[in-house]
């Protein structure tokens, strides 16, 4: 079964190559395709991802028109790279799909975790425990619990196939890109399962 990772980026290029990059590379579970979505990212970025591509054929990069976002930060973050993610899903190759944040990392065992809860469960959607990093120390928060909700998915895969796409106009029902997504698959009848294991570094960058 193979994994999707999508990762959306804008002008990190130093914490996406040498944090975000190698853990995906270290999963112990091997048949997985990154796809690399810029928003409208930096020329470092893009000369590094192209190198990587040409070196190693499970990645790909795209670098798309910078999106326009409100100047209101409480409404502009939870906007930002919904169509760098919406992208990476539309032509995502795999059966399974996961995001990740250019600053972020995942466990080595990550794949292979939620795979297997997966497959034993036939969830459509699984995800686990992440932990909260700031400033490169752990600070002990973590997310991951149930039942499914805004604030418990950090660490989580889904099937690709799944009818949904962040919405653009999410705030409009009140959440940001994520939590909207969420919130419609809960109500659509997405079958969810959380499995209670560590699978992912969550680097937090706001206060």
């Amino acid at each position: 079964m193979t994994v999707s990772v999508i990762v959306p980026t804008y002008q990190r290029c130093r914490v996406l190559m040498d944090r975000c990059i190698p853990s995906i590379k270290t999963q112990t579970i091997t048949d997985w395709e990154c796809h690399v979505v810029g928003d409208g990212t930096d020329e470092d970025t893009v000369a590094e991802m192209t190198a990587l591509c040409a070196q190693d054929p499970r990645f790909r990069f795209t670098n798309l028109p910078h999106d326009t976002y409100p100047e209101v930060w409480d409404i502009r973050w939870g906007l930002i790279g919904l169509t760098a993610i919406n992208h990476g899903w539309d032509t995502a190759k795999g059966e399974w799909m996961t995001v990740i944040g250019d600053d972020d990392e995942y466990r080595p065992n990550h794949h292979e975790v939620l795979l297997a809860a997966a497959e034993r469960t036939g969830a459509d959607f699984v995800y686990g425990i992440s932990t909260t990093f700031k400033e490169g120390k752990d600070t002990g928060q973590e997310y991951g619990g149930w039942p499914p909700g805004d604030g418990a998915f950090a660490a989580y895969m889904f099937r690709t196939s799944l009818p949904y796409r962040f919405a653009l106009d999410c705030w409009d029902r009140g959440h940001a890109g994520d939590a909207d997504l969420w919130y419609r698959m809960i109500e659509g009848g997405v079958k969810f399962h959380f499995e209670q294991v560590l699978v992912k570094n969550y680097h937090r960058n706001w206060p």
